[in-house]
């Protein structure tokens, strides 16, 4: 017995199974009004969470003025027992056991007071570098990066009187 001829027209599309996801939605019939549900859903999250940033306490004082934020501190700084960044406290005359003294360049042994301004390095005479303004101790790989020491740079240095 012959097989039966398809009875459909040879351009019909094949019936396959189409993800439609929220692009294509908005790019259809109802895509305005999906748009600006979405837009509202979003400007709503926005102004949410900095409501939620504006009533922290800590960025508040008492009788609720904002007040300014301390600026962040310079060089190498950890992470404190209250969560915030301090200045690293630790003492260069004291090596914590098992931390050698040898430069961070080419592993000689260096003083105590030989150490980068920026990274806290240990640098020796050889591998150590000046900055050109304040004569600050600086190790080689922060003078490729930086050229001068960070409190010399020109956005915190205050502008010469003419």
């Amino acid at each position: 017995m012959p097989k039966r001829s398809y009875p459909f027209d040879g351009v019909s599309p094949l019936q396959l199974k189409t993800h439609v996801g929220d692009k294509e939605l908005c790019q259809g019939v109802a895509g305005d009004t999906l748009m600006r549900d979405i837009f509202e859903k979003t400007k709503m999250l926005l102004f949410k969470g900095a409501k939620a940033v504006l009533g922290n306490k800590e960025h508040q004082s008492e009788n609720g003025q904002e007040i300014s934020l301390p600026e962040l501190p310079s060089g190498q700084t950890v992470i404190g027992q209250d969560g915030k960044l301090c200045r690293n406290t630790q003492s260069h005359t004291s090596t914590p056991t098992g931390v050698s003294k040898a430069c961070s360049s080419c592993v000689r042994s260096v003083a105590d007071q030989e150490t980068c301004s920026q990274c806290e390095r240990y640098v020796c005479n050889e591998c150590c570098k000046e900055c050109g303004c304040c004569s600050a101790i600086i190790c080689s790989f922060c003078i490729e990066v930086l050229s001068i020491c960070e409190p010399c740079t020109p956005k915190n240095r205050e502008p010469l009187e003419q």
